[in-house]
């Protein structure tokens, strides 16, 4: 069940935003191109930094990202989706091309669940397996990668990542473009600060500071 997410012709997308390119070209971007089917888009192409793209990919790959609005125009799409890992790039693609006009739609699969309650930014994944419960608040361009869980009350910032098979518990805290690493787990009501990093395998018992990396079980900050 889907509640409050943008997604085609819903809260935070036009109606008439139905072709999307897509930013990036890698595994990655293959993973959104099926949420966005799910999601009701048509995927014109993809674009990446240098114009090339990983085998297999469901779309043409149509040319640089420098050039995406000229691309998109030209192909009729109006939406966007940055199909890209790293949270900082993300950030900076997706708000350029909201600036040339186009509009982030968010990829959904069929396969997730989002909470009729929750709230889901723009430029969203919410990938296969994924659940996002009650009354959780997702940012802008946020990854919520394969099985992750968002529990009740959690909010993800703006731009991270919750990687795949995360757990977090009720009222937890990820910071805008923070990484939360495969397999971790965090404990009710911790908080992730912005741009931390959690280990794969790790068990968040404490709070992460900003910026801070931390690893291991229970998890600690290395030097």
């Amino acid at each position: 069940m889907l509640g409050n997410v943008a997604r085609h012709g819903e809260q935070g997308v036009s109606a008439d935003v139905t072709r999307v390119v897509v930013i990036g070209a890698g595994g990655h971007a293959r993973v959104a191109i099926e949420a966005l089917a799910d999601s009701g888009f048509e995927v014109v192409g993809c674009v990446s930094g240098d114009g090339g793209g990983v085998p297999g990919l469901p779309c043409p790959v149509l040319g640089r990202d420098t050039e995406v609005a000229a691309l998109a125009a030209a192909h009729g799409a109006t939406g966007v989706f940055v199909a890209v890992g790293h949270n900082r790039t993300r950030q900076r693609l997706q708000t350029a091309a909201e600036a040339a006009g186009l509009v982030p739609v968010n990829a959904i699969s069929r396969f997730a669940m989002v909470s009729p309650s929750a709230r889901v930014g723009r430029g969203v994944l919410v990938a296969a397996g994924a659940v996002v419960n009650a009354m959780a608040q997702v940012g802008d361009g946020a990854i919520l990668n394969t099985r992750c869980s968002i529990d009740h009350d959690g909010v993800v910032g703006s731009f991270a990542h919750v990687s795949v098979g995360v757990a977090t518990g009720g009222a937890v805290t990820v910071g805008d473009r923070a990484l939360v690493g495969l397999g971790s787990v965090v404990l009710p009501g911790r908080t992730v600060g912005a741009d931390a990093t959690v280990g794969g395998g790790a068990v968040v018992v404490e709070d992460v500071a900003p910026g801070a990396t931390v690893v291991g079980v229970p998890a600690r900050r290395t030097r």
